[in-house]
């Protein structure tokens, strides 16, 4: 993981995952020559990714067939979680408080 964040955000810091997607093999085989899942981790602004002031969200049935546009649908992501946009997930509830 990268030691700088990508993106700060209303006094989070957010580190986009990217990695390589798993594909499920089937008859006939599909082909894409790449896709990407993510993730992003986000912490308090100045704490450590590896912290326990941080948590890891994975942006679920979603891929993208470049790094850089899984880089910004995390960032995008992180950001509507802290928004409260996201149903069911929050900064909130792992001790990480609002700054």
């Amino acid at each position: 993981m990268d030691v700088n964040p990508a993106a700060t955000y209303k006094g989070y810091d957010l580190y986009p995952l990217v990695y390589r997607h798993a594909i499920t093999r089937v008859w006939p085989e599909p082909r894409p020559d790449r896709s990407f899942d993510a993730a992003v981790v986000i912490c308090l602004q100045g704490e450590s990714p590896e912290g326990a002031q941080a948590r890891t969200f994975r942006l679920e049935a979603t891929s993208w067939d470049n790094v850089g546009g899984a880089r910004r649908g995390a960032l995008r992501y992180a950001e509507a979680i802290i928004n409260g946009a996201v149903p069911g997930l929050s900064v909130a509830p792992s001790g990480l408080p609002a700054p």
